[in-house]
């Protein structure tokens, strides 16, 4: 299966999961409290978890060079991204912060790791931690404050350190480097929980999409305009800027792995965060729903573009 057709594929599967939301909030099998409470549950619980777990894996040498490659590209995506959103969305629009925290962070868990993984194997899933732990780092403090609208503070950063998926990933990394190793009896009931995080983030924004309405999503134009910013326009801009990391010894594969997230949809905890700070859920949802859709034909375009350009290169 080319790397197209699993684009195409897990967005149906999520697509598919997002039905499976809508039809039980239609149907009054769930409610906005059971919404909120599901949405704090995968936030707090179900997110760390996975984070944690992505880095029981062996060390190795060649690993830790791509994965310090990996970090650096991470961390310039996000901070273009950051500056981006700030130029694109201004202040004086009604849920700027909706629009910005979509515009930055991406669905690199979900749509990232089946993608990397038939793509480059394990390997490949392994740079991807990279992206995804400067996502959470990024998500806990930038995107937390953004969505709370409270300026960092001594007492604010130090609950945000404190935060789950941030104390998550000091754990993952110490198990990581020191070689320990949870035994199997503790490991599977996280392996478990970890996997609900997709399925109960789906069903979540699915019921939220249901009370938004798809109608409202479709007709904002205003959304359409973001859409082509955060699918088309940043992953473009990040390809070229990535061109000369090949210069410098950056694998080809972990650039490629870092452009896959970097061009993933908007990411489905802006459903969550919006729900937890009070936001239009409603708004998010329709910034998540309509960038998912999308980008099962923007990914595929934006990876043939980077695979073009550094084909070209390397001869």
């Amino acid at each position: 299966m080319d790397a197209v057709s699993i684009i195409a594929f897990q967005s149906a599967v999520m697509l598919i999961l997002l039905a499976v939301g809508f039809f039980l909030r239609k149907r009054n099998f769930l409610s906005d409290e059971t919404t909120k409470q599901l949405s704090n549950i995968i936030v707090t619980i179900i997110n760390p978890i996975l984070i944690f777990n992505s880095y029981q894996t062996e060390f190795n040498e060649k690993l830790i060079r791509g994965l310090g490659g990996a970090a650096v590209l991470a961390l310039l995506s996000h901070i273009v991204f950051i500056i981006a959103a700030k130029i694109f969305v201004r202040k004086t629009h009604g849920d700027f912060e909706i629009e910005r925290f979509s515009l930055i962070y991406t669905n690199c868990g979900f749509m990232g790791i089946p993608l990397v993984q038939a793509t480059f194997g394990s390997e490949g899933v392994f740079y991807l931690t990279a992206y995804i732990t400067a996502f959470n780092l990024f998500i806990w403090t930038h995107g937390a404050a953004l969505m709370s609208g409270e300026k960092p503070s001594a007492k604010g950063l130090v609950k945000i350190v404190l935060s789950p998926a941030i104390v998550a990933i000091v754990l993952g990394l110490v198990t990581f480097f020191t070689g320990i190793r949870l035994p199997d009896l503790v490991q599977q009931p996280l392996d478990y929980l970890g996997s609900m995080n997709t399925p109960l983030a789906m069903i979540v924004s699915g019921s939220t999409i249901a009370k938004a309405g798809l109608k409202t999503a479709f007709t904002n134009k205003r959304v359409y305009l973001y859409l082509a910013v955060r699918l088309l326009i940043l992953p473009a801009v990040l390809v070229g800027m990535f061109i000369p990391a090949l210069f410098v010894g950056v694998q080809p594969m972990v650039i490629s792995v870092i452009v896959i997230a970097s061009s993933a949809p908007t990411a489905s905890l802006t459903i969550m965060f919006a729900h937890k700070y009070g936001r239009n859920a409603e708004y998010a949802s329709s910034c998540f729903a309509l960038s998912t859709i999308f980008s099962m034909i923007t990914m595929p375009l934006i990876s043939a573009l980077w695979g073009y350009l550094s084909s070209i290169i390397q001869v």
